[in-house]
């Protein structure tokens, strides 16, 4: 498959110089605006839990509000599809300014939680999702996601950011079932492929990429840390879109299990001989030491007796409260999977981890407010990380 990518320079979160870029990068696409008129249109930022913009865990505001005036001026209506992680959705779209925006400019908000089925028969391993009814009338989804490392899948960005489209905590069920890095990442490109393929009426993607101010370390939540790329990317195809942001940043692509599978399994286009760049030329960003994050899942690429819980909780990273940084305010319990948390015991100011059960989501590492949850590697990793060399 080729694919287009438009990469444009953009400095700072100024509403009219974001208009401006999204006319030019969608043109460069092809895409002509006036295809808005009439049209339902789905718009995803990443809101991942309450934050303020300046710390890069979320699509900055005036993103969105750019989207969702032009949709409108073209005569399109818009909708935002988005369910956080965790927390009422009301509650972080007070956090996140995202609520005054919807307000001014009268953008309806979809109910997550009124579902529908979707299946495709050709999907390798997962065929059947529940997602919004909302996306079923959609004739147009504009996915936005924001650029941020992650401790799973490397990278979160566009084939990533529709993962979020799946109600609340459900997401943390299908952690349960895709509980490895391998397994993940094809989960995410069985759901792509849902979404490409598996709706009654075809819809028209668009996905336009926050990396104005990227997240670089220990990311997607309150672990990582803002680093200024300047850029915004737009696409027709996910999987092309976070190719070429990786690219930007350094990344080595092999290390991104998303992008390796979706070459081997033909989904998009990941080869830079397969994908047109429009634009500014990647090499003009210059982006240097762009932090990857630590935290891998390793483990689940190997087998028995390796991926035993004995062998795992002694040669694999765990997610560990800090103490002074933990406020015990248990949203880590709430939303881990597994049931591996449970409230500190006695006078432990920590919340208790049963790594026997702790499938190594990282959800609560995602989620934690205060950034107080941290990597601890495993006893013997040492000896892992010396035989993997």
């Amino acid at each position: 498959m080729n694919a287009t990518v438009s990469l444009l320079k953009c400095d700072h979160y100024d509403l009219y110089e974001i208009k401006e870029k999204i006319l030019k990068g969608l043109s460069l696409l092809g895409f002509d605006p006036s295809d808005f008129r009439n049209k339902k249109v789905v718009i995803k930022p990443n809101l991942l839990k309450g934050s303020l913009p300046e710390k890069a865990i979320i699509t900055h505001p005036e993103v969105f509000r750019a989207v969702v005036q032009l949709v409108k001026e073209y005569g399109g209506g818009p909708v935002m599809v988005e369910s956080p992680a965790l927390g009422a959705l009301e509650k972080v779209l007070g956090k996140t300014g995202y609520d005054h925006i919807l307000k001014q400019e009268n953008c309806q908000v979809a109910d997550t939680r009124v579902t529908a089925p979707i299946f495709y028969s050709k999907a390798e391993i997962y065929k059947r999702f529940e997602l919004p009814k909302a996306l079923f009338n959609a004739d147009i989804i504009i996915n936005l996601p924001k650029f941020k490392t992650h401790g799973i899948t490397y990278i979160t960005g566009a084939v990533k950011n529709l993962f979020g489209f799946i109600h609340s905590l459900n997401k943390s069920k299908w952690h349960l079932k895709a509980s490895t890095q391998n397994e993940f990442a094809n989960f995410l490109l069985d759901y792509y492929e849902t979404l490409l393929n598996g709706f009654p009426k075809p819809k028209i993607f668009l996905h336009i990429m926050d990396a104005i101010i990227a997240m670089e370390g220990e990311g997607p939540g309150s672990s990582g840390d803002p680093r200024k790329v300047g850029a915004l990317l737009f696409s027709h195809d996910a999987v092309s879109i976070d190719s070429i942001a990786a690219r930007l940043v350094g990344f080595d692509i092999d290390r991104i299990k998303p992008l390796c599978f979706a070459k081997s399994r033909g989904i998009g286009a990941v080869s830079l001989d397969e994908i047109h760049i429009k634009g500014d030329p990647v090499n003009s960003f210059n982006i240097i030491n762009f932090t990857p994050p630590s935290i891998t899942n390793r483990f689940g690429m190997l087998h028995w007796p390796y991926n035993t819980k004995f062998f795992k909780n002694l040669f694999t990273e765990k997610p560990a409260p800090v103490l002074g940084k933990c406020s015990l305010c248990y949203q880590c319990e709430s939303i881990c999977p597994a049931g591996a948390i449970t409230r500190a015991k006695g006078k432990t100011r920590l919340p208790s981890y049963d790594y026997n059960d702790c499938i190594r989501c990282l959800c609560c590492m995602e989620i934690c407010p205060e950034g107080a949850i941290e990597q601890k590697k495993g006893k013997l990793q040492w000896l892992l990380d010396f035989c993997c060399k």
